[in-house]
């Protein structure tokens, strides 16, 4: 308990918070006010207190100066989603009327305005949302297509949260075997305890394992999957660009190296999030910005899911198995013959055949690369969608595959210290870390107000 009132003073809970919860530009803007002072809230604008859970319309006033006629909604903390009073403010949705709101409540005692992310930071310090839950809403907010929305409901629904503390209650099973096995730990451990316990932790290790080695394709969702445009100058990488995005986000011209950077765009591809990478043309040269632009694109490909070999004469830059120097040998490549509207030769190794101008061949490449990122999919999908999850079972992870080896010799006391190890690095996926920096991390990535 002291430890928790220490953290909460850490994190400045006791004070209440005020926010808007709308766009800058909204018609109707949402102030949600937070914190024990909360209830005070009737008294600094002149209004009678609403029923719990009730709209009501009242006339905010201060120093007998009326600031806006808004619905408002209390909610008591048995009810709210921060777990204290709170107040919700409907006003218009001017500069001014929000001004004067805040400047209000700034003008009393234990009121402050709220940091990114604060309000959902409270309802994980108050037990209402585990930290998978609030990374979430996080998600949710940001989602651009539905697969990434379907994740983050998934997830905030408590899927992952259930799947981990699952794998808590088999560590801590095997904790207890292990206590028994210290009771033998002068003789001969029985061997009905000692198959018992071996099976239990390869069944939970594996469950651990799968989720782990699955979470890539889950975190592609989260984060995008990158389709990197690559080839020669002049080969059409710009205007392959534009035409994928329908954007005119790279400049297309018949200079060679006119693309320097690496120009990035997402669609939203079947619901799939890709950013497509223009990258600078691939060919030797004395100029020094040319270079750099190629290194660049060279690095991109490196981090890429899948690469768009471009050639508009049959001669792609890259040919197998160069590419293996570059990226990992499961990088698909796709070999596209482009300005197929101009010229064919015999020497065409291109697997598909394009013209951005004419718009030939555009839906089948885009076909073809949903195909094969679809198919990135393992057959068990794991729920782990953050680095930050995946860090902690990694963590538990090689703490379970010491104890096998810790097994053999028979080491209990030591396994008993990797067994709370991994139950520690499992809790710390969904529970409050006593970890100031990380949990100042996981909410700055939150817009202030949620």
């Amino acid at each position: 308990n002291e430890q928790i009132k220490w953290f909460h003073v850490k994190q400045n809970v006791y004070d209440t918070i005020f926010a808007s919860s709308s766009p800058f530009s909204s018609a109707i803007k949402i102030i949600r006010i937070s914190g024990e002072k909360a209830c005070k809230i009737p008294r600094i604008f002149g209004f009678k207190k609403p029923e719990a859970r009730t709209f009501s319309l009242r006339k905010l006033s201060f120093n007998n100066k009326v600031i806006d006629y808004a619905p408002v909604i209390w909610l008591p903390k048995n009810s709210s989603f921060t777990g204290e009073d709170t107040y919700e403010i409907y006003t218009h949705g001017s500069i001014i009327i929000e001004r004067l709101i805040y400047d209000t409540l700034s003008s009393h005692d234990g009121f402050r305005q709220a940091t990114a992310g604060e309000f959902t930071k409270r309802a994980v310090l108050s037990g209402n949302l585990d930290l998978t839950q609030a990374e979430s809403i996080n998600d949710i907010i940001n989602a651009q297509t539905e697969k990434q929305l379907d994740q983050a409901q998934a997830q905030l629904s408590g899927s992952l949260s259930r799947e981990i503390n699952q794998w808590r209650k088999e560590i801590v099973s095997l904790a207890s075997l292990i206590e028994s096995l210290l009771d033998f730990s002068d003789e001969d451990i029985p061997e009905e305890i000692n198959d018992l316990f071996l099976k239990q932790l390869i069944e939970v290790s594996k469950k651990i394992d799968v989720a782990v080695k699955n979470a890539s394709f889950s975190t592609y969702i989260r984060e995008g999957f990158s389709v990197v445009i690559v080839g020669k100058p002049n080969v059409g990488k710009s205007s392959l660009m534009n035409t994928l995005t329908k954007l005119e986000a790279s400049i297309v011209s018949d200079t060679p190296g006119t693309t320097r950077d690496v120009i990035q765009q997402k669609i939203n591809l079947q619901g799939l999030p890709v950013t497509f990478h223009d990258t600078a043309g691939l060919r030797k040269t004395k100029n020094k910005i040319e270079k750099k632009g190629i290194n660049l694109a060279l690095n991109t490909i490196k981090n890429s899911n899948l690469i768009l070999n471009l050639s508009d004469d049959g001669e792609f830059y890259f040919k197998e198995p160069n590419l293996n120097f570059w990226i990992d040998n499961k990088t698909a490549v796709i070999n596209v013959r482009t300005k197929v509207d101009l010229k064919i030769t015999n020497k065409d190794r291109s697997e598909i055949k394009i013209s951005s101008k004419k718009n030939i061949g555009i839906n089948k490449l885009l076909k073809t690369i949903y195909t094969y990122l679809i198919n990135l999919e393992p057959p068990e999908t794991s729920l782990i969608t953050s680095d930050r999850q995946t860090l902690y079972a990694k963590k538990a992870l090689k703490a379970l595959k010491r104890i096998r080896k810790l097994c053999i010799v028979n080491e209990t006391e030591l396994i008993a210290e990797e067994l709370r190890l991994a139950s520690k690095c499992i809790s710390n996926i969904t529970s409050i870390i006593d970890n100031e920096e990380i949990l100042d991390e996981i909410f700055s990535k939150f817009c202030i107000g949620k």
